[in-house]
């Protein structure tokens, strides 16, 4: 086995940049090793000092670049929530067999509060990983795994038989592929979900509206709803039709295209959040976003929309006038879609695995 540890490099979003160091292994892997670069690394600041972690946070995606679009997200929720940082990234497809190791830690008050380990497989190093994903655990913490491919294969079956919860991007892949993880989530899968947690304000806006005590009356009367999709139909406005289908199960639930995406991208911030300086704006509506959600209790009508960074709802045909209400979407901070997701460390989050197993009833039925 060749082993060669590198110089210390640029940390990325640690606070101290020669807080991180490098090694490569070209045949096999030595965890041992990296787990002394890591000590070595907590040392350099003068101290290793205490180390605080709520649980281990492992990333897996299958390219550097997808790891990249990720970085600042993951290390902003990181810090938020003190843990050991492990990231996978599988290149099968590339030549040599080769593993490397980089490793740094921050520190907050003069404690280790996040530690950082990024694993780059390559060819055949690749079959390496699946035993990094437990060896390079602390132990007796909750396990969170991040998925940054596609919801399948033995590598992700792993991570769900290993996690306390994987947390899943539906957003990036096609709304067909919500079937896979309705299965998954069938079979008890702790699965959590950034698209989910992106249309938290139209869920939370619609049971405010629903909630004026001048309009409760109504909520036992909703009859039909329909969700408006940008530029085409994608996996958010699928998971709010299925909430809506799955909290009012007599209803008659739509998917419907509507006006044009203010971005070709489905997947805004780069998934979770763009890493700029000031006050971060609200994402621009991507393809396959939610434009509108309307729903419908003859006569009365609710009808959500979109004004770019406000979420406007307005109630037409109540004897009482009209009602208008608004909600300033959050901005599009690194790491805060994936921040809420941490706050449920295990088990299924009920009201997505209802959504999610009534959203995939709706796809063979939408329309254009």
């Amino acid at each position: 086995m060749s082993v060669s540890i590198g110089e210390p490099i640029a940390g990325g979003q640690a606070a101290r940049g020669w807080d991180e160091l490098s090694i490569r292994f070209d045949e096999g892997m030595d965890l041992g090793k990296i787990r002394a670069l890591l000590q070595q690394a907590k040392e350099r600041g003068g101290s290793a000092g205490e180390t605080i972690s709520a649980f281990n946070l492992v990333a897996i995606y299958f390219s550097a670049a997808a790891y990249e679009r990720a970085q600042a997200a993951l290390e902003a929720a990181g810090r938020l929530h003190p843990s050991r940082l492990v990231v996978l990234i599988a290149e099968p497809r590339a030549e040599g067999d080769s593993v490397a190791a980089r490793v740094s830690v921050v520190r907050s008050g003069g404690a280790v509060s996040l530690e950082r380990i990024v694993l780059t497989a390559q060819g055949g190093g690749v079959r390496h990983l699946q035993s990094a994903l437990l060896g390079l655990l602390v132990p007796d913490l909750p396990v969170v795994v991040v998925w940054g491919g596609r919801p399948e294969g033995a590598l992700l079956r792993r991570a769900v038989e290993t996690a306390d919860r994987v947390i899943i991007d539906s957003g990036t892949r096609p709304p067909e592929a919500l079937a896979d993880v309705a299965a998954m989530v069938a079979r008890g899968a702790p699965i959590g979900d950034l698209a989910w947690a992106r249309i938290f304000p139209w869920m939370s806006l619609a049971a405010e509206v629903l909630d004026v005590p001048n309009l409760r009356e109504h909520r036992g009367n909703l009859k039909s709803g329909r969700v408006v999709c940008a530029g085409g139909i994608g996996a958010e406005s699928m998971l709010l039709a299925g909430w809506f289908a799955s909290r009012v199960r007599k209803a008659r639930v739509e998917l419907l295209t509507g006006p044009e995406p203010e971005s070709d991208s489905s997947m805004p911030g780069a998934g979770d959040g763009i890493s700029i300086t000031g006050c971060p704006p609200a994402a621009p509506l991507g393809r396959g976003q939610i434009a509108a959600f309307e729903f419908s209790a003859p006569p009365v009508t609710f009808t959500l929309r979109r004004d770019k960074a406000v979420l406007v709802a307005e109630v037409r045909g109540d004897d009482d006038g009209a009602v208008v209400n608004r909600l300033r979407l959050p901005p599009e901070a690194p790491g805060r879609l994936l921040a809420l997701e941490l706050k449920l460390l295990a088990g299924q989050d009920e009201l997505y695995a209802a959504a999610v197993q009534a959203a995939v009833k709706l796809l063979p039925k939408s329309r254009s």
